[in-house]
């Protein structure tokens, strides 16, 4: 039970306004730059290189995706941020819908529907809320989300709403944080929770000490982030059919301070990846193979697919 005296932010709960605001000012600060420019020839680059950047990565965008027979199938991916992710699917031949939370976002990712073309005929975007989406039942043959359900107030209600609105027999690609993860234990719990005190100052701790990308300044707070144990995946899935997850995603600069030093000799030794400027706003600091080990076993992402029950 909460207490009741605590401070507010102890208490509150996040508010859908909240949550805008902060993945608004995240997108004005960490994409602006790079999207503000991009043509259509910048884009098809830039597709082919996210591509590149994710099987080398074995993303779940290119893995659990299979982007060879996405053609013709209709695709809603919830959460578009950018638009980089729908983007590479709808050149594959995918029907996309997208949608997010944020205008902006959903601005974006339909602009880059508009530079492609004719070649992504009948894709759109809009703004939507994950956990009331306005599609109708049975209505995508996949559904893709990247590492948004965990940002919002009431998970399983998004996931109820993915599982209404996906065909029977249609299949599922998410991305949801990890809790048995170093990411989480050491470098939020202990770093930035206990010896930072964060945890004693929220019980939205964990969103306030993650999520802000970008050179620039911090400006805003993340009003709410989650993680999942496999367990708990396990039961938040329990409707569905072929359930499958995996780790990913392990970066020692991600370590408090020093982190910071690793990413400089990071980046000298290992160099970057240009796939990353579409979906960060930056080039991607290639991980050591170490990384990548490691990624598979004490990784911040959990890879899940499964399919709707016949």
């Amino acid at each position: 039970m909460v207490n009741p005296d605590a401070p507010a932010s102890m208490t509150e709960e996040p508010t859908k306004s909240d949550i805008q605001h902060f993945w608004k000012t995240v997108y004005r600060t960490a994409y602006t730059e790079h999207d503000s420019g991009l043509t259509r020839d910048a884009l098809l680059e830039a597709i082919d290189q996210l591509e590149d950047m994710f099987n080398f990565r074995e993303h779940m965008a290119t893995v659990e995706m299979d982007l060879s027979a996405l053609a013709g199938l209709s695709v809603l991916e919830v959460g578009s941020g950018a638009g980089g992710h729908s983007a590479m699917f709808a050149r594959h031949g995918a029907q996309m819908t997208s949608c997010d939370l944020t205008d902006v976002r959903a601005a974006e990712t339909q602009r880059k529907f508009d530079l492609l073309g004719s070649m992504v005929e009948g894709c759109n975007a809009m703004q939507a809320d994950a956990e009331n989406l306005p599609f109708a039942d049975n209505a995508f043959d996949i559904v893709y989300s990247n590492g948004v359900l965990h940002h919002t107030n009431d998970t399983d209600q998004a996931i109820a709403e993915v599982y209404r609105v996906l065909k029977p027999g249609g299949r599922v690609v998410i991305m949801l944080y990890c809790k048995n993860s170093f990411d989480y234990w050491f470098n939020f719990w202990f770093c930035r929770g206990l010896l930072c005190g964060a945890m004693f100052r929220s019980r939205n701790w964990l969103g306030h000490a993650s999520e802000w990308i970008g050179s620039s300044e911090q400006k805003a707070v993340n009003p709410i982030t989650r993680c999942y144990t496999g367990g708990e995946i396990r039961r938040m899935f329990t409707k569905f059919d072929k359930l499958a997850f995996r780790k990913s995603e392990f970066y020692f600069y991600l370590i408090p301070k020093l982190g910071r030093l690793y990413r400089r000799w990071q980046i000298k030794h290992y160099g970057t990846h240009p796939g990353g400027s579409i979906v960060y706003g930056e080039p991607w600091p290639i991980w050591s193979p170490l990384e990548h080990w490691l990624g598979k076993r004490l990784g911040w992402a959990w890879y899940i697919s499964a399919e709707k029950k016949i």
